[in-house]
């Protein structure tokens, strides 16, 4: 009976070479899928606070109020009376997911303060706290949906009172129902390193100067 004739294989340097080109272009297809844009990525944070209504527990004097801290001058600033604990909220005009706050600090800051979320204006939720705040410019990651967003000033660096250049909450507006989140206590992400200390004693009153908006940075006199 006939059998067909045993022919030989590729040689292996053949075979290894093609395998060698397919792990090539695997790769290749691996690393351009990678550069797809995510059809999943999330809107990005706007600045949400700027010229909405604002409040406060005081105001040091009639040229530092609460309104000053939104209104995107950081020549302008809000200071409340020389004791605490003093508070200042921001009403964004509906619920918004909440990713960011941006603390400008004048030179009398907060060293212990807690950042709150509400939905009705009554009922609060600490979304961030601390005891050892720095001072400067602070930059705090939260996470939550609040319509309405207060910081609540519970200890002084300085015999003044609670005083911010701009108080910005970040985040996105269209979200469902509020959450208001869980309480966390955690490090600023980031923070100016330049601290003012003051070397007067606190007064009463101040100089007419700090009615006026100021276009320079935050000074320790006044």
């Amino acid at each position: 009976m006939y059998a067909p004739p045993n022919l030989p294989g590729p040689p292996a340097a053949v075979i290894g070479r093609r395998s060698g080109v397919l792990a090539v272009i695997a790769g290749l297809v691996l690393s351009l899928l990678a550069l797809l844009p995510q059809t999943t990525a999330s809107a990005a944070a706007t600045l949400l606070s700027q010229g909405k209504a604002v409040t406060s527990s005081s105001q040091e004097n009639d040229g530092t109020p609460a309104t000053a801290a939104v209104d995107g001058n950081t020549g302008t600033r809000w200071s409340s009376a020389f004791s605490d604990p003093q508070w200042i909220k921001v009403d964004l005009g509906t619920a918004a997911s909440v990713s960011q706050i941006v603390l400008r600090w004048e030179a009398a800051y907060s060293t212990a303060y807690r950042i709150e979320f509400s939905s009705d204006n009554s009922s609060w939720s600490t979304a961030y706290s601390t005891t050892t705040g720095p001072g400067g410019t602070e930059t705090l990651n939260v996470s939550g949906t609040a319509r309405y967003v207060r910081l609540t000033g519970t200890a002084r660096a300085t015999g003044y009172g609670h005083s911010l250049w701009e108080f910005q909450v970040f985040g996105t507006t269209g979200g469902g129902d509020p959450q208001i989140p869980a309480a966390v206590t955690s490090v600023p992400t980031s923070w100016s390193s330049t601290r003012r200390r003051r070397t007067s004693r606190p007064r009463s009153t101040r100089s007419s100067r700090s009615r006026n908006p100021r276009s320079s940075a935050p000074t320790a006199t006044r």
